[in-house]
């Protein structure tokens, strides 16, 4: 019991003494421009500051506050050079309301639904936004203020304040840009058109005061704009949010040019060159501000072969100071967020899935290799509550939040020099409304956020599947055929894996070997290698370590390393989709408790194993799973299905249930109990069973001290459809973990501890319910 008492102390003590030191990260804080009185901004940033004071005190990096001026380019377009002009903010803007409760839906699925339209028949109705008149004289006025208030009277120094801006035409049912009505080819589909060249116009602008000459690029009019703006204002920071880095918002199928990237190449460099000439505008034309970039919130690897731009050659360019991963994850996981609106039809009780937590870590994972080799501060989006949308994620799922913050902050590259953090976060929003968070949130997300980033910054190893990114087959595929599919969509596959408890939390480049090491490497379309690349591939392959090649037959794998895993096609591409797998009547083990037959989206191409790979499922006849043991090996290969938003004819909006738009979990479940019997076979943490309704989360690593730490995620919506929402599973826990007979584990979040002695560790979480364990250094 003393010691128990003493750990307990411990723990409460650190969590006191992290707000007193200083921490090794960036962060930001969002917050709408309505909130401030216009009349009274000394007294609006006092209540500010004094309220979100704690979440930056003892910030050692880069940190300040982000302004949204009106969403659209306005703001910044249509400057004119005048301090004294008034801001054109667009009006009728209105938000979606708010809801009144707090917490998790209880029931079975419909009774859940029935509770969501009750819970917005209270909600409160939605709400016009008129912002008042401003001067660009009163934002210079304000950020003056915000920065001066927070030096002298909390002492926070160095204090930046920036704005962010998006693409779209027009914003919240808002008034549509005056600038997309002079310039309608500067906007494609309601978002930039980055490879606009502006008509000739006599207006005057800020960086152009006798007005734009003919065929000036929209991005160096872009760059020039924020170079005056920002000099005259006194602005620190740009973030270029919603469709600036990206136009295919929430997807990876509204690129800007359709659903995949075009057929000509030169299209899609075009398009990437684009990109790179505005963050370089954008930079040179104010070279002190900070450049901030914004995720699409979809797939990463989507990012260069849908939306058509190369992040790793803009960010190598240097000109690109951050990058905010984003995709709102709890906003989009959580179930009856969101009232069914006409104006936004595609929004419903499910959201949209593909956007969850698991997904958000995955995307940042295949950014965070993108970013490797910059300079790049790479971040994520903390979520709280929405000052124009529903969803309130801190009152609603404040444990998944919790879970959030540590996984991202744990987003791991395995670098040859070792492991390489995320920078920081982006915490948004802290208004709703006139409301800013509580003094209860605040702490909250301070301590946690402190707490993440100092374990992160101890952490010595990442353990579990490492996802490896393969530029050379994505930099082929672009150059010479960006329009076909060689599922490569690593990033979304790694993010379904993750539910069925495989703890993957790191990420790696094919170019780092044999430099890393992992417990299961993960190789995403091993096509079109360097020489180095294909040798070091084969030599891993070979090893007798658990590894694992996804991408399919027809151009997603090198000829020799098909041979080696024993898989071949008689298809040169994919040709349309197959709807039926088949497990073909096993019954024990990896396959226990599963159909024989389940629906599926498998983008199809007849393959064939040979004799040494074990076909776990096919579909058509055609194997897509298998485990090849023969001579030593201990190798999986998958040629992986897709998700029914992604297929051909723009179901991108299908806002079903998770389950609904996998077709099935049976082959994410059979493919992540493959994993976890490859790992146990290696002598690697296990689970006991992985239950196809009854999703976990896991994560796992160890500090400096010696120290590991378990975090166990209830994460999952759309795959249970009962009312037990409880979830359990079984961890065995390896010899590097448990030395002793027995060992004592504690729970640091729910400030428990118990003693096994059988390395076994019973998780058991309620819904919604997250976990974080620790095992002291073993003696």
């Amino acid at each position: 019991m003393k010691k128990i008492v003493i750990t307990f102390l411990l723990s409460i003590f650190t969590i006191g003494a992290i707000a007193k030191t200083s921490v090794a990260a960036d962060r930001w804080l969002e917050i709408d421009l309505y909130w401030f009185e216009h009349k009274d901004m000394q007294k609006s940033a006092d209540i500010f500051w004094q309220r979100y004071e704690p979440l930056m005190k003892g910030i050692d990096g880069w940190k300040g506050v982000i302004i949204n001026v009106g969403w659209i380019t306005d703001y910044l377009y249509e400057w004119q050079g005048d301090i004294n002009q008034e801001i054109k903010l667009p009006k009728n803007m209105r938000t979606w309301g708010s809801i009144k409760d707090g917490g998790q839906l209880a029931g079975t699925t419909p009774e859940r639904m029935d509770l969501w339209k009750e819970r917005f028949e209270k909600a409160d109705k939605p709400q016009s936004i008129e912002y008042e008149k401003w001067t660009y004289a009163d934002l210079k006025k304000l950020v003056s203020i915000l920065k001066k208030t927070a030096q002298n009277k909390y002492n926070l120094k160095d204090i930046k304040v920036g704005t962010f801006i998006t693409g779209g035409d027009s914003s919240y049912d808002g008034d549509k840009a005056q600038f997309s009505i002079k310039h309608p080819n500067s906007y494609r589909n309601g978002k930039p058109n980055m490879v606009a060249k502006l008509e000739a116009e006599n207006h005057k602008y800020g960086a152009y005061p006798t007005g734009i000459p003919a065929g000036t690029p929209l991005t160096e009019f872009f760059g020039k704009q924020w170079g005056s703006l920002s000099k005259a204002l006194n602005l620190d920071v740009i973030i270029l949010r919603d469709g600036f880095l990206g136009t295919g918002l929430y997807s990876r199928r509204k690129g800007p040019y359709g659903e995949t990237a075009p057929k000509d190449p030169k299209l899609v460099k075009e398009w990437s060159d684009a990109i790179g000439d505005l963050v370089k505008q954008t930079k040179i034309s104010n070279p002190k501000a900070l450049v901030i970039g914004y995720s699409n919130a979809a797939s990463a690897v989507g990012g260069w072969r849908a939306n058509c731009f190369d992040l790793e050659t803009i960010a190598k360019e240097g000109y690109l100071d951050g990058w905010i991963d984003q995709s709102w994850a709890g906003s989009w996981n959580e179930v009856g967020q969101r009232p069914v609106m006409n104006y936004v039809p595609e929004v419903r009780f499910w959201s949209s899935p593909l956007l969850g937590y698991s997904y958000m870590l995955s995307y940042m994972l295949s950014h965070s290799a993108m970013l490797a080799d910059t300079k790049v501060h790479h971040y994520f989006l903390t979520e709280t509550f929405d000052a124009w949308e529903t969803w309130d994620m801190i009152h609603n799922a404040r444990e998944r939040s919790r879970w959030g913050i540590w996984a991202y902050s744990h987003a791991a590259v395995k670098m040859p020099s070792g492991l390489k953090m995320p920078n920081g976060s982006y915490i948004s929003w802290c208004n709703r409304g006139k409301n800013l968070l509580s003094e209860e949130d605040v702490a909250f997300i301070a301590n946690t956020t402190n707490e993440a980033f100092t374990d992160a910054a101890s952490t010595k190893e990442v353990f579990g599947p490492t996802m490896v990114y393969c530029r050379s087959a994505l930099e082929w595929q672009n150059n010479n055929k960006p329009d076909e599919n060689i599922k490569e969509w690593i990033d979304e596959q790694a993010g379904t894996l993750m539910k069925w408890s495989a703890p993957i939390m790191s990420v790696t480049r094919l170019e780092y070997l044999p430099k890393v090491e992992s417990e299961l490497f993960m190789f995403q379309t091993p096509s079109h290698l360097t020489s180095s690349e294909k040798t070091n591939l084969i030599t891993a392959l070979q090893s007798g370590k658990p590894a694992m090649v996804i991408g399919s037959p027809a151009g997603g794998l090198d000829p020799e390393i098909a041979s080696l895993l024993g898989v071949s096609s008689t298809d040169t591409a994919i040709n349309g989709t197959k709807y039926i797998g088949s497990i073909n009547y096993k019954t024990d083990g990896i396959y226990q408790g599963l159909p024989n037959t389940f629906p599926i989206f498998q983008p199809f191409t007849q393959n064939k194993f040979t004799k040494e790979l074990e076909s776990i499922y096919s579909v058509s006849f055609s194997p897509a799973l298998g485990y090849n043991q023969t001579n030593g090996k201990n190798l999986i290969y998958w040629d992986a299905p897709e998700f029914f938003n992604n297929l051909p004819a723009g179901t991108d909006n299908y806002k079903g249930s998770l389950d609904q738009i996998m077709g099935s979990p049976v082959p994410y479940v059979l493919t992540a109990r493959l994993m976890n019997e490859t790992l146990k076979k290696s002598g690697f943490a296990y689970v006991d069973e992985i239950k196809l309704e009854k999703p976990v989360q896991l994560s796992m690593w160890q500090l400096k001290d010696g120290s590991f730490k378990i975090m166990a995620g209830n994460l999952e919506e759309g795959i249970n459809h009962t009312a037990d929402h409880k979830i359990e599973t079984v961890l065995n826990l390896p010899s590097q973990f448990v030395k002793n007979k027995s060992v004592e584990i504690s729970e640091v979040w729910n400030r428990t501890s118990s003693i096994i002695g059988n390395k076994k560790l019973n998780i058991n979480l309620e819904q919604a319910q997250t976990k974080l364990y620790i095992i002291q250094k073993p003696q």
